[in-house]
């Protein structure tokens, strides 16, 4: 209690000072993630959402997961595994159909059954803007951008700047402080080079007990600028995280303390180290070329991980010390664009990734004197694709305008999968019985894909327009998800297609009697092919499983964004998103997509309360979605799915600026709201939110 009142009154002191904040989300800014270069936000032809670094800095936002919840736009979906960041209803596939990007370099994870962006590995405070696309993006960026695309770029630090900082942080009766530790330099080394660093340590007391991360963030950048015309930066980025985690509960447990442990220990380990060299060349006024060359690697290993489980009515443990799973990545994108007149462009491009993915799964377990099993799974996973794409923007007059682009990728997979099982049953007696299983399968593909857009923009007034687009777009299948087993035949090939969706949008932007800013988004996306699962890997008799086309998804929605400056010191927001996300073919037909919500509002207020000091407040609802419920292993139906509650959330936060001091503290989830973050009620298996939280964070800038 000492900690939460000593916070408070570190509110109440902070509104006695002064500040000055800049506007938090801008419509009117630079943006790159529509072309793959730098343009004016009021000359892009679709809606975008941008977020600043001064809301990243003065919110008190630990993550970035913290700083998406509050965005319309943007919801994030647990399935078991851990968040992944959702647009557009896409669900339990989230990972898969919104894609990534950290300076347009991809950084989702191939292995998706059991993949999570890693959006957390990102130092925040070397964030510049974050760029959010619903629902766009199927020819610059490729596979599975179904839900959109959300470029994260990070600082170029030009000039000599140094920073100190710290953030504290605890959850309502916790007895103790989580704590960020950051500092920052940056130098110019000459008139050609510059240099910028970021630390960050961190030590996170979790919302549940015994639940906890302790880590690092590391960011260098070195520029090089060779007058107006050359730009280059070469980037390196490691991230280390040790977590500590317990597990889903039951509905019984979290009910009587929703802070309660699991039962399960899991300690894990992850790291992961980028590369990165970017090169810009402006030739002449007319023509300027990007190209993008990186590395990453992400590596999960599992110290410990043991959870209970119930065999023959007695209760023993499944022993999974020594699992891990690695992501690598080596890409090129390479484009060039050509401005043949003014506001009309051309823009070439090559992409290649080769992608590399290993999951390593030890799984052990005895129950005395009736049987010992221990299983071991190594699966390879390699996707190299090679994609072209070409864009055109062309200005007719100074009212229309037409883009349009196509991209073609093809894709080579190669799957390794070795699986070996020795059980040892002591029942009947007199003697033992060992018996071994080892199987190996090879699995491998080529696939042709391509992506179109046309979206023609009419602009009806010096401040409004409005456009329609068509966009066709793929999810090619992972690699996981090219091989089948049986219990009688073992594995076997998985005749897959890609998912392809058709959208439809028309949009608007404008500004209403000079009082509200207003983006409007309406939007119809069917699927084919989407691509499901069925089956039960852990079954008796042996584990079996399919991958299939299911017929057709259909996805509606709305998006809705509103700000008005009030005057000089006060602003306000609303957002809207509404989603209708059903199964429209097949064994579902008329089910809704599992852990899709139809509707979240979120509404936000700026105040200057004097200069120099700023209070924020910010709501956010979230309507309630169908949890995952069991799949029939034979039909692949539906069954058991229950609703997981909606939930209504309050943010408040100040901010207080002297010279180079900045101090920002607030209260987050205010009215202390209970809700899941992950449900599947058919297991009684859950995760409880987090609950009322406290911040507050210093930094001097030298």
């Amino acid at each position: 209690m000492h900690k939460q009142t000593l916070i408070l009154s570190a509110i109440l002191y902070a509104s006695c000072l002064s500040a000055n904040q800049t506007q938090d989300i801008k419509l009117d800014q630079i943006i790159i993630s529509t072309s793959g270069f730098s343009q004016n936000a009021d000359e892009n032809l679709r809606n975008i959402t941008i977020i600043t670094s001064d809301e990243l800095q003065n919110k008190g936002y630990t993550s970035l997961t913290d700083a998406l919840k509050r965005i319309a736009s943007v919801s994030f979906v647990n399935s078991g595994l851990g968040d992944n960041i959702d647009m557009r209803g896409q669900g339990a596939k989230a990972n898969v159909a919104v894609k990534v990007l950290l300076d347009d370099r991809v950084i989702n994870v191939l292995d998706n059954a059991h993949g999570v962006t890693p959006i957390n590995s990102i130092n925040i405070d070397n964030i510049e803007r974050i760029e959010i696309i619903a629902g766009g993006g199927a020819v610059l960026y490729g596979n599975g951008t179904r839900g959109g695309v959300i470029n994260i770029i990070t600082k170029r630090k030009t000039t000599d700047s140094a920073y100190l900082g710290t953030k504290l942080h605890t959850f309502e009766s916790q007895n103790s402080l989580g704590s960020n530790f950051n500092l920052g330099f940056s130098k110019q080394l000459n008139e050609n080079f510059s240099f910028g660093t970021d630390v960050d340590v961190f030590n996170k007391n979790r919302f549940r007990d015994g639940e906890k991360s302790k880590g690092v963030y590391l960011s260098n950048k070195l520029n090089l600028d060779v007058g107006d015309d050359t730009k280059a930066g070469i980037s390196y980025n490691f991230y280390s995280t040790t977590d500590h985690e317990t597990g889903n509960i039951s509905k019984n447990k979290i009910t009587q303390d929703n802070k309660a442990k699991g039962d399960d220990e899991i300690i894990s380990k992850t790291t992961r180290p980028e590369i990165s060299l970017n090169l810009q060349r402006t030739f002449t006024d007319e023509f300027k070329t990007s190209a993008n060359i990186y590395y990453q690697n992400q590596n999960i290993k599992f110290k410990r991980n043991k959870s209970p489980m119930n065999a023959r009515g007695m209760t023993t443990i499944v022993d999974g010390d020594g699992s891990g799973f690695k992501d690598t990545k080596t890409g090129v994108n390479l484009k060039g664009k050509y401005d043949y007149k003014d506001k009309s462009y051309t823009i070439l491009g090559y992409e290649f990734i080769k992608h590399k993915a290993n999951r390593y799964r030890v799984m052990s377990y005895d129950v005395p004197r009736v049987i010992s099993h221990k299983m071991i799974t190594d699966i390879d996973m390699t996707k190299t694709s090679n994609s072209v794409f070409l864009l055109n923007s062309h200005q007719f007059n100074k009212n229309f305008n037409l883009s349009g682009g196509i991209r073609y990728e093809q894709a080579r997979y190669d799957t390794s999968r070795d699986y070996l099982s020795s059980m040892t049953t002591m029942m009947p007696p007199p003697a033992p019985k060992t018996t071994k299983t080892h199987q190996i399968y090879n699995a491998n593909r080529t696939t042709n894909n391509y992506a179109i857009d046309i979206t023609p923009s009419f602009a009806y007034s010096n401040s409004g327009r409005v456009y329609f687009k068509y966009e066709r777009g793929f999810i090619s299948p992972s690699p996981a998800q090219l091989t089948n087993k049986s219990q009688t035949h073992g594995y076997y090939t998985a005749n897959l297609n890609a998912e392809i969706f058709d959208t439809l949008e028309v949009g608007l932007k404008d500004n209403i009697l000079n009082l509200s800013d207003i983006k409007l988004s309406i939007y119809h996306t069917k699927t084919k092919d989407e691509i499901a699962y069925v089956g039960n890997p852990h079954a008796r008799g042996g584990g079996y499983w399919t991958y299939y086309n299911i017929d057709q998804t259909r996805r509606i929605g709305v998006e809705l964004e509103l700000s008005q400056a009030i005057n000089s010191r006060l602003s306000l927001y609303q957002n809207l998103s509404y989603i209708d996300a059903k199964i429209t073919k097949g064994v579902n037909d008329g089910k809704r997509i599992p852990y899709v919500s139809k509707i979240k509002t979120n509404i936000g207020i700026n105040y200057e309360i004097m200069p120099d000091l700023n209070v924020f407040a910010n709501a956010v609802y979230l309507s309630k979605s169908l949890d995952g419920g069991s799949i029939e292993s034979n039909t692949g139906k539906m069954q058991n799915n229950q609703y997981m509650k909606g939930h209504f959330l309050t943010d408040i936060s100040l901010s207080y600026t002297h010279k180079n001091f900045e101090f920002n503290t607030g209260v987050k989830n205010v009215f202390n709201k209970e809700y899941y973050s992950y449900q599947n009620a058919s297991n009684d298996s859950y995760l409880p939110a987090q609950g009322r939280s406290y911040y507050a964070e210093f930094k001097y800038k030298f």
